[in-house]
């Protein structure tokens, strides 16, 4: 099924006719696994159309009409709850701002009646929830599911997470840090579908980065495989929550860049400052520039993408300037590689992690749907 399931997702719209010459498998055992993925609800049968010599055939594609999957990302200072279904629509969207709220007792006193809400909402319309995908700063103990000890995101350590929402909600749960669902974005909905390997970097409170190797989400050893973050940009820097000094974190991300700037307290007001041609301004976003271009140069070095993705609630700031910082960055690469690496903006915008919180629940389903939807039944 699982083979069956990721060339109809590649392709969108598929005949069983292509499904065997692609797959290799018998006509029959086509027939009877598409079959069987309709009886599900997982796919449909469209429109017959006609075939380039006035054959007309049945094209298969996922069902949108009965499963949906629910995405929460839990940020630092927001959280954003998105319903889709099995297409990639995104059928809802519910944000929160949660400044000055601190520790998961407080954040779940407001998450867990807008989920409650909104999975109600879901049943009573007769539709079938497929999980539940979660984003939230890590690092994470994947075998518990419980959070370490993030970096700028006090009370959360040792927090059992993904035991806390699987008795809350009854929901297939999975659970992955941000940085690397908003990779996750990229690779099912987004410009990764086209792409084998990519870096998504994603710049807000924190910074952190999702790598895709061949197509799939690499963690790492200790699940620190993509930290970016905390490479060190300043030899001797600011002591960050991680333990290192001078992470990029300390410098590049939205508190790190405020810290060099006294006109102000806001990034709004910081770019109204730059537009303006205040020089403190100026001198602050060219060292967030060249911080930036080291940064991005490590990562090409460390992980040789196809493309770097930049987003966060950071991104609108340099998203003005990645004209100027492209050409410095080129310079600095290995002359045969250069042309060849893209940086472009992350599709999904500040909803990144939550689509990539919804996508990790549409990876379990292509790759492993019998187990999926027996975890449906128990």
């Amino acid at each position: 099924m699982s083979e069956i399931l990721e060339r109809i997702w590649e392709y969108r719209q598929i005949s069983r006719v292509e499904l065997v010459e692609l797959t290799g498998l018998t006509s029959g055992t086509i027939t009877n696994l598409t079959h069987d993925l309709i009886q599900l609800g997982i796919l449909r049968e469209n429109e017959a159309i006609s075939g380039n010599v006035g054959r007309r055939r049945v094209m298969l594609g996922f069902d949108p009409r009965f499963y949906r999957i629910i995405g929460l990302d839990i940020g630092r200072t927001s959280f954003e709850i998105i319903v889709m279904d099995l297409n990639g629509t995104i059928l809802q969207s519910i944000e929160r701002e949660m400044n000055g709220v601190q520790g998961p007792e407080a954040y779940f006193q407001v998450i867990t009646p807008t989920l409650t809400t909104v999975k109600q909402e879901i049943e009573a319309a007769g539709e079938k929830i497929l999980g539940l995908g979660v984003g939230i700063p890590g690092p994470i103990h994947y075998e518990s599911g419980s959070l370490l000890a993030p970096p700028n995101f006090p009370g959360w350590k040792g927090y059992p997470l993904k035991q806390m929402l699987e008795q809350q909600f009854d929901l297939v749960t999975l659970i992955e840090d941000d940085a690397r669902t908003s990779a996750m974005a990229e690779r099912w909905y987004g410009l990764g579908k086209s792409v084998q390997n990519l870096v998504s970097i994603t710049m807000g409170t924190g910074i952190g980065g999702g790598v895709v190797t061949n197509g799939k989400i690499v963690r790492g050893t200790n699940g620190l495989c993509g930290q970016v973050g905390h490479m060190t940009i300043v030899l001797d820097g600011k002591m960050c929550d991680c333990g290192n000094r001078g992470c990029w974190e300390t410098v590049g991300s939205i508190p790190g860049i405020l810290s060099r700037w006294s006109q102000g307290s806001t990034l709004m007001e910081l770019q109204t400052a730059i537009r303006q041609g205040e020089p403190e301004a100026l001198r602050c976003i060219d060292e967030t520039l060249a911080y930036l271009e080291a940064a991005l140069v490590n990562v090409q070095n460390l992980y040789d993408p196809e493309l770097i993705l930049l987003g966060g609630r950071l991104f609108p700031l340099l998203a003005e300037h990645l004209d100027q910082l492209k050409p410095r960055l080129q310079s600095r690469l290995y002359a045969f590689a250069k042309d060849r690496l893209r940086i472009e903006p992350a599709t999904f915008g500040t909803s990144q992690s939550a689509v990539g919180a919804a996508a990790l629940m549409l990876g379990f389903l292509l790759s492993e749907p019998v187990r999926l939807l027996s975890l449906q039944d128990s």
